[in-house]
């Protein structure tokens, strides 16, 4: 069924309900109508194709674009349960409608879960005993002790900082080495391609990106609890001889998560750790892309790691695409991050967080810089910035003489009674004492776009869009509750969500613009939607 196809199919359904008021949609499935109405998934059929045989046996499987659009169906319900909203499905033809199933011909649960698995294993392969599929792998996993695995990740850290300043700078590195090289197969790459071609095409074909040719993307990471068990089940004998705290591997229903810190709520959890690039234009919150890493993984590493393969997919596209900066909070400051940033041409735009450290010495007639990394005038005074120049270098002037305009002309005033020293360091100097410093010794403390400049509080402004998107993920649509008890789940899911928070920026740029239509003329007055 083409998107055209389920287009018209429901628009004559929806009139069909409309004549008998009884059967009206409840608002929140009428919303979801709206929204899957706009959202065409044509496009990925040939990404879904595959992974079913060319020659099935038995009965025909259902049309993989109707199983998305039904997963799609459930998020946007707020729906955590596969097993309920199956039953749902079959029991409510209006719900199997909105899918594009036919009334009480809907999948069952079962399909469903190996709807997701044929996504984990990627295309079909015929049977083979020397291949084992990663679903399979997975739930076959080895018994982990998590002690040993951390003893064994420190040990892998000690030999990184013995070659590198940082682990940051050591995967930063690494990604430069491997830039020319492509994504690797697999599901995060099948998402990414999911996501990029059902959402953030569109998207851009809307204009709701903004500006491509100098985009401003917010970075931010968040916890995410699995719903496996924590403890796991014991692979040895020890609880029947009565030993119940023993050392021994132990088996995880979730082989890939592991123990992590949540700063927010300041405390310790087993799950893995999401991390998304957004963009916040026209009022909408849009992720480009999501990845996912276990609980103890940071957002140094993460951040790298996403950057690189979000434009790597933009490259598989063809999709031009110039990033022109990035906003981070204090948990990116790290010099690894800066550098890498500026080597591929984006203004790194990160809060600074304080700690220990020697800040590098100014020329000219500074002596000393503050916390912030300012330079200092011989009274002591931070001094003020004047600017960046194209070739690199950060200008400071005296604190007590400022730029002004005096019959349309330029002008510096002096004010020698806000100087300690009650008199001028340089009164026959306009701007002097002036030191400058140039970006690319410490970037870190000395950014390309002053911290204090009125355009780095604008774009740190928009970095709120990702803590919004994290917050529709985690609130509204459910995954905060622990609905998924693997990595694979955990990652769909993700991927199905910022499909829908796309799709709805769509609908509500339509009900802005008040572009009268025969879809909109049939929906709106059960809405109650904006004109």
């Amino acid at each position: 069924m083409t998107h055209q196809v389920y287009q018209t199919n429901l628009t004559a359904k929806l009139k069909s309900w409309q004549r008998r008021r009884s059967r009206a949609l409840p608002p929140a499935w009428l919303e979801a109508a709206l929204v899957l109405w706009r959202l065409d998934l044509d496009p990925v059929r040939e990404q879904l194709t595959p992974l079913y045989s060319p020659s099935p046996r038995g009965r025909q499987p259902y049309e993989p674009i109707c199983m998305l659009r039904a997963l799609l169906l459930m998020s946007l319900l707020q729906q955590t349960s596969l097993t309920q909203f199956a039953a749902a499905l079959q029991r409510q033809p209006r719900l199997a409608v909105l899918a594009g199933f036919e009334p009480f011909a809907t999948p069952a649960v079962g399909t469903f879960y190996l709807f997701l698995e044929r996504l984990e294993d990627g295309p079909w392969q015929p049977p083979n005993p020397a291949r084992v599929r990663p679903s399979v792998a997975r739930r076959t996993a080895p018994a982990r002790h998590l002690k040993q695995e951390k003893a064994q990740q420190e040990e892998v850290r000690r030999r990184i900082l013995a070659q590198a300043d940082s682990l940051t700078s050591h995967l930063a590195a690494e990604l430069r080495q491997r830039a020319d090289e492509p994504r690797p197969r697999g599901l995060e790459q099948r998402l990414e391609d999911l996501l990029f071609v059902a959402a953030v095409l569109p998207s851009a074909g809307r204009g709701l990106l903004g500006d491509l040719q100098g985009l401003i993307l917010s970075g931010d990471g968040s916890s995410l609890p699995t719903g496996a068990s924590r403890s796991g089940r014991p692979s040895c004998a020890c609880r029947s001889k009565g030993i119940f705290h023993c050392d021994h591997p132990r088996f995880y229903s979730d082989t890939s998560a592991d123990w992590g810190y949540d700063s927010y709520h300041q405390c310790f959890y087993f799950g893995h750790t999401y991390y998304q690039h957004c963009v916040g234009s026209a009022g909408h919150d849009l992720p480009l892309h999501v990845t996912l890493g276990p609980a103890s993984e940071t957002d140094f590493t993460l951040s790298l790691t996403s950057l690189d393969r979000f434009r790597k997919t933009c490259a598989a596209h063809h999709f031009p695409l110039t990033i022109a900066a990035i906003a981070y909070d204090s948990g990116h400051d790290s010099l690894g991050i800066y550098r890498f940033l500026l080597d591929h041409h984006i203004a790194p735009v990160i809060v600074l967080n304080p700690r220990s450290g020697s800040a590098p010495t100014p020329s000219g007639t500074a002596t000393a810089v503050n916390p912030d990394g300012i330079p200092l005038c011989p009274a002591q005074l931070p001094m003020r910035c004047h600017g960046p120049t194209p070739n690199g270098r950060l200008y400071f002037h005296c604190p007590v003489k400022r730029p002004t305009h005096l019959n349309g002309q330029s002008a510096w005033n002096a004010f020698p009674d806000q100087c300690p020293r009650g008199a001028l360091c340089q009164p026959d100097s306009k701007m002097g004492p002036v030191v400058y410093i140039r970006t690319q010794h410490d970037p870190r403390l000395y950014p390309p776009i002053p911290r204090h400049s009125p355009r780095f509080r604008h774009i740190m402004r928009q970095r709120t869009a990702c803590e919004r998107s994290n917050s529709f993920k985690k609130v509204a649509s459910g995954l905060g509750r622990r609905p998924c008890r693997s990595r694979p789940q955990f990652l769909i899911r993700l991927t199905l969500i910022s499909i829908i928070e796309h799709a709805k920026a769509w609908l509500a740029q339509d009900r802005s613009r008040g572009q009268p239509t025969d879809w909109r003329r049939l929906i709106v007055p059960l809405s109650a939607a904006p004109t």
